[in-house]
């Protein structure tokens, strides 16, 4: 790929992230749309009607796909070409290629609008095809694929080999299958799943790690755009030191250089033998959405030789999970946090503040050791949040949840009766407990929260007492 070309895949793909974020919000069960293609047409200039200085904005085609279901639950397929200017929709296209222009958009900016003609009649079809989002990534994968099989792959060639990669997993599965002596004729849903994730993520080595430093500073890798993961189990890994070298690993690394070059980065890095398949060691990890875990899952962990970081790679059901690590003072055991890639969404501040260096040296130990301490005690995942290394911020605490349900099943009300411990059964107070708790965990406080279950129910208690009484 050429210096242009990158140019303006990562100006499509920047504005396709944007498009997405807002498409989420509008999909409903019944209406899903899906970007088909993006078309960078170029920068429409207009005039400032205050000072008379030129003003410039982004111009794109966005191809949609929509699905709808009626209240039959028939389903229907359009397609749909949007005009973008900047990251307003300003109109849309007819088969002709007019632009149907809206009618707010027209009578308001004629000064735009004209612009936006302009720029569309200078920039041709053609043009507008060899740039577009589809073809420029195809590019993109094509010299990833050329890089990885050591061997020149064309972008129209891309699918085939893809293809091909899915085809040999199946094949070994299969022969796997023989070997066993199953009879069934389809694959289990293990092998399947091995199957459904392989594939190729991006990571854009730009993305911010804990605020200031990005990764390409933290990996060391300054003269790379971005990183793709490469997953199958059953393709030939070409490197520079060996001509036909099988992949230890189900990942592999190919880096993707500023001038549109592509490399192998397999031998810039070296394995983590301490985890991955039956290993002893555990990864304490903190995920996109701030929860934590500690485990010793499939992992590949590639520790890069120059500076000592390390990226992993882990499969979570069916989607390719990557994670930066470090290695903390005390136990040298990885702490990590997950890597916005192609297929998952966007890491929060929050969680990327983690690996901030001027939280001082031993702040992957205090995160490792307050991780450990939660899920040692048993929390899931999901409860297991917020951890900065930090004190003085909230956290998620431990409550002994057979305390309070004794507490509650004793409690005396102001005429001296233990109504509770009569009427309900120590299962009934706790699954009341665990209801109240997780509804309301994030409004009131864990003892308000208490001291309300307690009082209704007492209240409940009295009135089932008294109702029993009458029908006696």
């Amino acid at each position: 790929m050429n210096k242009k070309e990158k140019e303006i895949l990562n100006i499509e793909q920047s504005f396709k992230d944007t498009l997405e974020n807002e498409i989420v919000e509008q999909n409903t069960e019944n209406k899903k749309v899906e970007i088909k293609d993006i078309k960078y047409v170029g920068k429409a200039t207009w005039k400032d009607k205050v000072n008379g200085k030129d003003i410039s904005d982004a111009v794109f085609i966005v191809e949609k796909q929509i699905k709808e279901i009626d209240e039959n639950g028939k389903e229907r397929i359009t397609e749909q070409k949007n005009y973008y200017l900047g990251d307003k929709c300003i109109g849309g296209g007819l088969e002709n290629n007019d632009v149907i222009y809206q009618s707010n958009f027209a009578n308001s900016e004629p000064d735009k609008m004209q612009a936006v003609n302009d720029l569309l009649e200078k920039v041709s079809d053609k043009e507008l095809n060899e740039y577009s989002l589809n073809n420029l990534q195809n590019k993109e994968l094509a010299e990833v694929l050329s890089a990885y099989l050591g061997k020149e792959i064309k972008p129209e060639e891309v699918q085939t080999e893809l293809d091909k990669m899915s085809e040999e997993e199946l094949e070994e599965l299969n022969e796997e299958k023989e070997e066993n002596k199953k009879e069934e004729n389809s694959l289990t849903d293990k092998q399947a799943e091995k199957v459904k994730v392989n594939g190729i993520q991006k990571v854009d080595l730009n993305t911010k790690v804990d605020g200031k430093e990005n990764l390409a500073q933290r990996l060391d890798l300054k003269e790379y755009d971005s990183i793709f993961v490469i997953y199958s189990d059953n393709i030939k890994d070409i490197s520079k030191k060996s001509k036909e070298k099988i992949n230890n690993t189900t990942y592999s690394l190919v880096g993707m250089k500023n001038d549109g070059t592509a490399k192998v980065l397999n031998d810039e890095f070296e394995m983590d033998k301490t985890v991955g398949n039956n290993a002893s060691r555990e990864q304490t990890k903190v995920k996109a959405d701030s929860t934590a875990t500690r485990d010793n899952k499939d992992q590949s962990v590639y520790t890069r030789k120059s500076n000592g970081a390390s990226i992993g790679c882990e499969n979570d059901m069916g989607n390719v999970n990557m994670f930066l690590y470090q290695k903390t003072k005390e136990e040298n055991e990885n702490v990590g946090i997950q890597i916005e890639t192609s297929k998952t969404k966007k890491i929060p501040v929050e969680t990327r503040r983690v690996f901030n260096r001027n939280q001082g040296v031993y702040q992957n130990d205090k995160v490792q050791d307050e991780i450990e301490e939660h899920t040692e005690n048993g929390c899931e995942p999901k409860d297991v949040k917020d951890f900065d290394g930090k004190e003085y911020t909230e956290t998620h605490e431990h409550i002994d949840i057979d305390y309070y349900v004794r507490q509650i099943q004793n409690y005396e009300n102001e005429d001296g009766e233990q109504s509770i411990n009569e009427v309900f059964t120590e299962k009934e107070i706790k699954d009341k407990l665990l209801r109240d708790l997780d509804k309301y965990k994030d409004k009131i406080s864990t003892e308000q929260i208490i001291e309300n279950v307690k009082n209704e129910m007492d209240a409940d208690a009295q009135i089932y007492t008294r109702e029993h009484k009458l029908e006696q």
